[in-house]
């Protein structure tokens, strides 16, 4: 068996990860919506720090295997350590069709399990607590949050003129959208008066919602801040995320009907809207009470219908269908 000689020059025309995932960050730029871009930075800054200095060819899936590890033992979702491998992938699947690779390992790497537990939402008692604790910036964004059902990503890219004050409505540009639609949602009196406050004080800055330096907020920035918040309301196991849920949760709870909801929030598919139909035990309680006392005004009323004598009658005749079975 004769086996392929090693070839050092052709070994060190493999780029370095770090250098190709600039060349990918370059093409997802020009053929994908802004928000993807913003996601890849982020995700290519995290993936750079242990793979960076490597070449491609030199990654293996147990390199691989090792950083899903090490995010996990950091505490690190498996919703969020399943998206970095999803880009990881990305990359590399453009460096195999760029001839930059001849394959990569990625393909033995299994993702994580992720396990849908209860969705959270905030208590009204919990929205106090937390508006407490929030500077006049931050309120205003988290009050939008609580309002519209936006994504961190559309709350800090909103910009002014996807809000019309005429028609009362607020718009997420299809660029900043997660499913690439553009969706407009209806602009209440509360919703209103936040947007103004916040077009009032942002001063030069291109978005609607800036933070305490009058600069628009980023994704990882008002991340960091709420989460402090949080920390300081003793608030447990909530997120950005957490303002969507309560939105949705609150519009089922108040009756709306899951289509209408689904529409507001931009899901294409309404099994991602179901999971808000897990409400609390008093708010089921109150729909089987409603239910029985609907019931019983029924039966009342069939019961009030019934001729004088109708009972006597009734029994009359079972009486004559006995007497004719014994015959």
């Amino acid at each position: 068996m004769i086996l392929p000689r090693w070839n050092p020059a052709k070994m060190r025309k493999t780029p370095r990860f770090d250098a190709f995932a600039e060349e990918y960050l370059e093409w997802v730029k020009t053929n994908r919506k802004p928000l993807t871009y913003q996601q890849a930075c982020m995700v290519v800054k995290t993936l750079a720090a242990p793979f960076g200095p490597k070449r491609l060819n030199e990654l293996t899936a147990w390199h691989i295997e090792q950083y899903k590890k090490a995010r996990k033992d950091a505490g690190m979702a498996p919703a969020t350590i399943n998206k970095e491998l999803a880009f990881l992938k990305g990359i590399l699947n453009k460096a195999v069709a760029w001839k930059k690779l001849a394959e990569h390992p990625r393909k033995d790497v299994k993702t994580l399990k992720v396990v849908n537990e209860r969705t959270r939402f905030l208590s009204e008692e919990e929205e106090s607590t937390l508006f407490a604790v929030c500077s006049p910036a931050l309120r205003r964004i988290v009050q939008a949050g609580l309002l519209t059902g936006f994504r961190r990503q559309e709350l800090v890219n909103l910009r002014p003129e996807d809000v019309d004050f005429k028609r009362e409505t607020v718009r997420v540009a299809a660029c900043y959208s997660k499913n690439g639609e553009s969706r407009t949602v209806p602009m209440g009196e509360r919703l209103g008066a936040v947007v103004q406050e916040a077009l009032t004080v942002r001063g030069a800055a291109s978005t609607v919602f800036t933070n305490r330096s009058g600069t628009s907020w980023s994704a990882r920035n008002l991340l960091y801040v709420f989460k402090r918040a949080c920390a300081r309301a003793r608030i447990e196991n909530c997120s950005l995320h957490t303002l969507r849920h309560t939105f949705a949760s609150r519009l089922v709870m108040a009756g709306v009907d899951l289509r209408t909801v689904q529409e507001l929030l931009g899901h294409k598919d309404i099994k991602m809207t179901l999971r808000y139909t897990h409400l609390s035990g008093d708010h089921k309680r109150q729909a089987i009470a409603v239910l029985e006392q609907r019931f019983s005004e029924q039966k009342s009323h069939q019961f009030s219908q019934q001729p004088p004598g109708s009972e006597a009658f009734a029994s009359a005749k079972v009486v004559n269908i006995r007497q004719v079975s014994s015959l």
